[in-house]
């Protein structure tokens, strides 16, 4: 355990252990100049548990790097490190496994799955992108997800491991169409939905027709065209109508109407390389409007406006906001 943890809160925590991770990603990625590594030392000095948490990281990573990589480049360990949720699992086991003195973290231990493996459809930073599936459907992955498709003579599967996808799907009587988030399965009885999953539970908008949810634990829930619901793997978590605005990212905008301003600065971290870092109270506050996804400066400036918050920009990789 780190010094102190007992007294950090774990909202404090796990965003001390994502910024950690983004900056190691931005160092080892060979683009940090002068100006990034003078941003990467204020931030260490901020705080005593930025260094600390770092400083541990950098041993889980060493002792990553030490083990076979299976022909993994550098770049793939990068986009890991981007992925929220398989940063956050590298992190947890790579400090815990640092604390213990262990000096070897293989691939298969730390469960990393962020890593795009032959067959995945993914999208990177600030990425938007269409596939046309081998039956015929059209899917369309968020920024920073990831998809494997998995289709044979009797059903039709997507596994979504990050992040957000859209799919129109082609009719096929003979074969279910299934989006598996790993908490449970998004059986389609009709045509166009979406799913995401932000690591902790997955969401479903129905866009036309009617879709099941079906959790790892059997719970199960019918939604019409106009409905959502979130879901973890023992329950339905909460179910409703959409608010109309959650496929507006398909063309680069964001339409938020009464949400947490942390949750819509987490739907823009997807379209900015580099951190946003929010205090606690700062990013409670509510949030409604519309903000463009493809220029995330211009959509920061517009949260700044629009509430009581200051922006502190710490070159171009990081900015930090707290409450005025």
């Amino acid at each position: 355990m780190l010094p102190g943890a007992c007294r950090m809160s774990q909202g404090r925590r796990e965003r001390i252990l994502d910024e950690a991770a983004q900056w190691m990603a931005l160092l080892q990625s060979g683009h940090a100049g002068a100006e990034e590594r003078l941003a990467f030392q204020q931030w260490r000095q901020a705080d005593a548990e930025h260094g600390a948490v770092f400083d541990r990281l950098s041993l889980g990573l060493q002792s990553f790097r030490n083990e076979p990589l299976h022909g993994l480049r550098a770049e793939q360990l990068i986009g890991a490190l981007e992925a929220p949720s398989a940063r956050r699992r590298f992190l947890q086991r790579s400090l815990a496994l640092a604390a213990f003195g262990v000096a070897t973290l293989a691939l298969g231990r730390i469960g990393i799955v962020g890593f795009p493996w032959p067959g995945d459809l993914y999208t990177g930073t600030g990425q938007r992108q269409s596939f046309r599936l081998e039956d015929g459907s059209q899917l369309v992955l968020d920024a920073r997800s990831r998809v494997r498709p998995e289709f044979d003579g009797y059903r039709r599967r997507l596994r979504l491991r990050e992040g957000r996808l859209l799919v129109d799907v082609a009719r096929d009587p003979a074969r279910p169409f299934v989006v598996d988030t790993g908490r449970g399965q998004v059986e389609a009885q009709g045509t166009r939905f979406q799913v995401s999953d932000d690591g902790a539970s997955s969401r479903v908008v129905v866009l036309e027709s009617r879709v099941r949810i079906t959790t790892a634990d059997g719970r199960q829930c019918l939604l019409e065209r106009g409905q959502s619901a979130r879901f973890d793997a023992s329950a339905i978590l909460a179910r409703g109508p959409a608010e109309g605005g959650e496929s507006a990212w398909l063309d680069g905008r964001l339409e938020v109407r009464d949400r947490p301003l942390g949750e819509v600065l987490e739907a823009l971290r997807a379209y900015r390389r580099g951190i946003i870092s929010v205090a606690d109270d700062a990013a409670a506050l509510r949030v409604s409007g519309i903000y463009p996804l493809d220029d995330s400066g211009v959509a920061l400036a517009l949260l700044e406006q629009s509430l009581p918050i200051r922006l502190d920009y710490h070159g171009p990789y990081w900015v930090s906001i707290a409450s005025r």
